[in-house]
């Protein structure tokens, strides 16, 4: 129900994004049309030098009619909504792909494709949409960009100390899917499982910050700090 909710906000997204295209295109190839013939209309031969020739007037002409480039606007436009959806489209692969490995065996060490530890099934989820992820938890939580509990989006990772005695150290990670709840391969359940953060207290008072690495893709590789181990 979730995916079909988020599948239909971007259909309407996008029919959004065709009506709002038509109609800027249409007044602005108005607008453009009018700015042109206002920009000819001055251009006269006459008022230049006699050592202008008639190819530098075709020169300016053609730079002051590029001047005013509706399809430059569009194509910004475009630009801004490709970037959103992109970052819509990839967190719902993470989501998927997360989803479809509950119930797996968890195995410290393991990396899959039928056990997992936490960050090998992290690293195993993000693979799917391109990124290679460190192989332990403490470096994968310096993947990305740093943020706390309350700002947390779906596709984020979570990060905890689960360890007896509180050090402020991470050795444990899911993926956050929202409406407080993440996904993660736990020792504990000895499987991968979904938690909610207000059933399991443990987990919001052990949780330590989420590494956001979901935004676009060419900035994945500028966010990935690779630490030997």
């Amino acid at each position: 129900m979730r995916l079909l909710k988020n599948l239909l906000s971007v259909i309407v997204v996008l029919q959004l994004f065709v009506i709002i295209t038509v109609i800027t295109q249409h007044s602005l190839e108005k607008i453009n049309d009018i700015y042109k013939s206002s920009l000819i209309s001055n251009i006269n031969p006459e008022k230049y030098p006699k050592n202008i020739t008639l190819a530098e007037i075709k020169r300016e002409k053609n730079s002051i009619l590029n001047s005013f480039n509706y399809i430059k606007f569009q194509q910004t436009i475009y630009n801004l909504w490709l970037k959103h959806n992109n970052k819509l489209i990839l967190t719902q692969k993470v989501e998927t792909k997360a989803k479809k490995l509950l119930g797996k065996p968890y195995v410290w060490g393991a990396t899959g494709p039928n056990c997992f530890d936490c960050s090998g099934f992290t690293q195993k989820v993000y693979k799917v949409i391109g990124v290679n992820l460190p192989r332990v938890s403490k470096n994968q939580a310096q993947v990305g960009e740093l943020v706390h509990f309350d700002e947390l989006k779906e596709g984020d990772m979570v990060f905890f100390d689960t360890s007896k005695k509180y050090q402020g150290k991470v050795n444990h990670v899911g993926i956050y899917l929202g409406d407080n709840k993440f996904i993660h391969a736990s020792s504990g359940n000895h499987k991968v499982v979904i938690t909610d953060f207000n059933k399991k207290i443990f987990y919001k008072k052990r949780f330590l910050w989420g590494r956001r690495i979901i935004k676009n893709k060419v900035e994945y590789a500028s966010n990935f700090i690779l630490i030997p181990h």
